[in-house]
């Protein structure tokens, strides 16, 4: 049995004389891709983008710092855009944007259901992108066919994320005051002690000198006084007054501290992060559009209807040649 002949010449012989068919078949599908894109949701894709600043730069130890100079980069470094990137990731800011937006009623989903809270969980995921760039800003996408929606989940997304980061920065600076501002109160307390004890020997046995070492008084001088153990009370003072200045050095030091963290934790007008780009409301569709579906599907079309032709045609030939 011999092969039938078909090369180039035939190949291009063949698409000539079937070139109406050819046609035809990629008008059709032109034209049933423009009706499947006219009828079908179009999505529409919104972009934000935003940089975090560097948490130290408010921090107290540089704000406060008595010794020396050090440097803090404005922005944040690789670390800390680590950190950042797997907050944007989290299951915990999907869910806080999700509930803002009513997202749930929106998708039509029953949150009472664990399989819907999933299936929320998962279609927020499939629609939402975040990339790092090489200058560690964080760009964010949010493909929707509502294309307010895709802007809000952005924006409020950006937002989520500064509260996060602001109330873990400024809560552990706050709880570091609050816990010296009854570190205080207790010095306090402990100050009064002394001083009510102290002033009460002094006035029993009339001890009204300086006795403590640490203030510099002369020992071996001459302390005056009067009534029985006076020895005793002196000592008594002076223990007494060594006790109060180190509370009172101590309660001054804390003071300090609480005053530092204190100015830190209200540092509001600082925000951690900085919007560069703030999602718009996308005016036209996610790629492709309407004239590149159309002449998409008509190539498509094209080579799959002129596939067809050459094989009908080769083994038209062949099975011709059999007989």
């Amino acid at each position: 049995m011999s092969t039938p002949r078909f090369d180039l010449v035939d190949v291009v012989h063949t698409i000539r004389n079937n070139r109406r068919t050819i046609i035809i078949i990629s008008i059709v599908a032109a034209i049933l891709g423009g009706v499947v894109y006219l009828v079908s949701k179009r999505e529409y894709k919104a972009e934000g983008s935003f940089i975090m600043s560097n948490p130290l730069y408010t921090d107290r130890n540089n704000l406060f710092q008595a010794t020396g100079i050090q440097f803090v980069d404005y922005f944040a470094g690789d670390d800390d855009v680590d950190r950042l990137m797997n907050v944007v990731e989290s299951d915990t800011v999907k869910w806080d944007v999700a509930q803002k937006l009513h997202m749930a009623e929106y998708y039509k989903l029953d949150m009472n259901d664990p399989k819907k809270v999933k299936k929320l969980l998962e279609t927020f995921k499939g629609n939402f992108n975040a990339n790092r760039t090489e200058y560690n800003s964080i760009e964010l996408s949010y493909t929707d066919p509502d294309p307010k929606l895709a802007a809000d989940v952005v924006n409020e997304t950006m937002t989520k994320i500064e509260q996060i980061f602001r109330d873990y920065y400024v809560g552990q600076r706050n709880k570091m005051a609050q816990s010296l501002k009854i570190k205080i109160a207790e010095m306090d307390t402990t100050i009064n002690l002394l001083t009510d004890s102290l002033g009460r020997l002094r006035d029993q046995y009339k001890i009204y000198d300086l006795i403590n070492p640490a203030r510099q008084n002369i020992v071996n001088s001459t302390v005056k006084g009067s009534g029985a153990n006076l020895g005793w009370a002196m000592e008594q003072v002076q223990n007494l007054e060594s006790l109060k200045d180190q509370a009172v050095s101590d309660r001054a030091r804390y003071t300090s501290r609480y005053e530092e963290y204190s100015t830190t934790g209200n540092a509001a007008n600082i925000p951690l992060i900085h919007v560069l780009n703030a999602a718009r409301v996308p005016v036209k569709s996610k790629p492709p559009g309407l004239i590149l579906t159309i002449l998409s599907c008509a190539i498509i079309g094209l080579f799959f209807s002129t596939i067809y032709i050459l094989i009908r045609n080769y083994y038209r030939l062949l099975i011709a040649v059999e007989r």
